[in-house]
């Protein structure tokens, strides 16, 4: 149960003190309201709670809404959960989110060649009705079996109504080969190395071939 909200600005630190968290809900064509939460009840729903699940929110006095939590602010110095924002959905209208991406499985390629696995994408921007929104998309890896293999937005299984907003050749995962990283950068030492000690050795290599003696080549 919330509350409506008349505390706005920095007064709202009195709030939070007294165990409340500032919110707003807001939606399409939906007037953006301030309303206040009991922290220690938002701060549960948060912790079990999906980002995508839908929620009802009742605000004193009215009538439940279903919800949406699309953004929550938190003190970077304690973690204190600072303020809350809800979108009010209508289930007949579709909406845009960003469903996370959840890694299950062994790859083969990484049992086999010790290929580095690279999760290029952690969450997929998607379009559906409400009812139709996932909590997560699920990628197998045991589609990795060779070095190189990778796994594309084309690719993924998408629960029917559901409809990603990026390029089908947008790359989700892929196997690499093992240790590249280290290799790149021993090459790339090993070149600095080469080329700072060259000059020295081809100067004393040059002199000696041209029979000029030591104190000779110093004077000059």
């Amino acid at each position: 149960m919330a509350q409506s909200r008349t505390v706005v600005g920095k007064k709202v630190r009195f709030l939070r003190r007294q165990g409340w968290t500032p919110a707003n809900v807001f939606g399409h064509a939906v007037d953006s309201t301030a309303i206040q939460l009991n922290t220690r009840e938002m701060e549960q729903v948060l912790a079990h709670v999906s980002r995508n699940s839908l929620l009802s929110l009742e605000v004193e006095g009215g009538t439940p809404a279903t919800v949406l939590v699309k953004a929550v602010s938190r003190k970077p110095t304690t973690d204190e959960l600072y303020h809350v924002d809800f979108y009010q959905v209508s289930m007949t209208e579709k909406l845009r989110a960003n469903v996370p991406i959840v890694l299950t499985g062994a790859a083969p390629a990484a049992e086999t060649y010790d290929a580095m696995i690279l999760h290029a994408m952690d969450a997929l921007h998607v379009e559906c009705l409400p009812g139709d929104l996932p909590g997560q998309i699920t990628v197998d890896l045991s589609r990795l079996m060779e070095i190189d293999d990778s796994i594309f937005v084309r690719d993924l299984d998408l629960p029917r109504g559901v409809t990603a907003m990026v390029g089908e050749d947008e790359l989700v995962v892929k196997a690499l080969a093992p240790k590249i990283e280290e290799a790149v950068e021993e090459e790339a030492e090993a070149a600095a190395e080469g080329a700072a000690e060259a000059p020295a050795g081809e100067a004393q290599a040059s002199a000696e071939e041209a029979g000029e003696p030591r104190a000779e080549r110093e004077e000059r």
